[in-house]
């Protein structure tokens, strides 16, 4: 993996006199939004269409109404101070035309032209996405959280949307396993969405790096997903779904992979869960199996002589860890299928549960967690 991308504050006030400043205000400009990225080419440029007057921003196709409202909006920012609070705050800006733009989202046919970035943007050798439900099952946020640490532990970038469920998991898998992560938000940096999420935008940032298409104070928008989606795929060389329904999401994410010629891959599921139908469905359609993280590896290519998992534990934690799979197994059938004392299972099971193997739920079952 190459150097990381840094940028200082003193690198950010060079910007401001480029291109950049300019992409910020733009943005900020709701009537252009939805039309930003063909208005700047049209215009010559970001500057150029900062600037523009009502009868040159209706020449490069902007409506009458929408150029009143944008030369409006436009006269109540203050430019330079909004940039200044967006770098201080510790962002900066990434447009296409720079160097250190992430390459394989530059292939991209309709890859955003300018994104806010929060963090280091790593220049990576190899990138994985892992999505899936927002209302995603215990085992289903364990097996995107081993999933994530194991391509986190051969050097591979993990990316999500940090939304609630399967991409949580797995950015909490690649954090923990020592990895880096990038994170795709629907929204600006300054707006916590899922509002829990307060302290994994930090770890993001800190491992890796927060990415948005939107201005620092954008509330999430039903619409702003969609195209979050498709920065997702354009980041990765391959997209795994964990558990989605049949109209979810990550489905869409999926085929945006698809139409950029990347690769797509599903955990199968129960064919009576909803959560399945899904992942069932594109592994019909022909995306790769996943059981474990080798065989996202074996697809990709990766060198597997860099793979280093961490795993200090006994004999005995590791023989009660197998007996106990993948599916919640209550205490009494962990003991019958033990064959040791209740005392020696209990001791055990609260160790691998302390160490982050295990979790029990009320009923007194466990569920390995990786």
């Amino acid at each position: 993996m190459t150097a990381n991308v840094d940028l200082s504050k003193r690198e950010n006030e060079k910007m401001a006199s480029s291109d950049h400043i300019y992409w910020l205000g733009l943005k900020m400009i709701p009537a252009i939004f939805n039309k930003l990225y063909g208005l700047v080419e049209n215009a010559g440029g970001p500057k150029e269409l900062w600037f523009a007057s009502k009868k040159r921003l209706i020449e490069i196709g902007l409506e009458e109404d929408k150029a009143l409202e944008a030369i409006k909006a436009r006269s109540c920012i203050d430019l330079e101070a909004e940039y200044l609070n967006f770098i201080n705050s510790g962002g900066y800006i990434l447009t296409s035309e720079d160097k250190e733009y992430p390459f394989l989202l530059r292939q991209v046919a309709n890859h955003p032209k300018a994104v806010f970035v929060k963090g280091s943007l790593h220049n990576y050798e190899n990138a994985v996405a892992i999505v899936g439900s927002r209302r995603a099952s215990l085992l289903g946020k364990s097996i995107a959280t081993e999933l994530a640490a194991g391509l986190a532990e051969v050097g591979v970038v993990v990316v999500s949307g940090v939304a609630r469920g399967i991409d949580t998991a797995s950015h909490w898998g690649a954090i923990n396993a020592g990895g880096l992560t990038l994170g795709v938000l629907g929204c600006g940096f300054n707006v916590v969405y899922p509002p829990e999420n307060k302290k994994l935008y930090r770890e993001i940032a800190s491992n890796g790096a927060l990415i948005s298409e939107y201005p620092p104070n954008t509330f999430p928008q039903a619409i702003n997903f969609p195209a979050r989606n498709r920065i997702i795929a354009g980041l990765c060389q391959g997209v795994v779904v964990v558990e989605a329904g049949e109209k979810s999401g990550a489905l869409i994410t999926a085929d945006f992979a698809l139409d950029y010629g990347r690769d797509v891959f599903a955990v199968p599921g129960n064919s009576k869960n909803e959560m399945s139908r899904g992942t069932n469905g594109l592994i019909k359609q022909g995306a790769y199996l996943v059981e474990t993280v080798d065989d996202i590896i074996e697809v990709l290519g990766i060198d597997q002589e860099k793979k280093c998992y961490k795993n200090n534990l006994s004999s005995e934690e590791q023989r009660l860890l197998n007996l106990i799979g993948w599916e919640p197994t209550h205490i009494d059938e962990i003991v019958c299928r033990s064959g040791w004392p209740l005392h020696n299972v209990s001791s055990i099971l609260l160790s691998l549960e302390i160490s982050g193997y295990l979790r029990k739920d009320i009923s007194g079952s466990y569920m390995r967690m990786k």
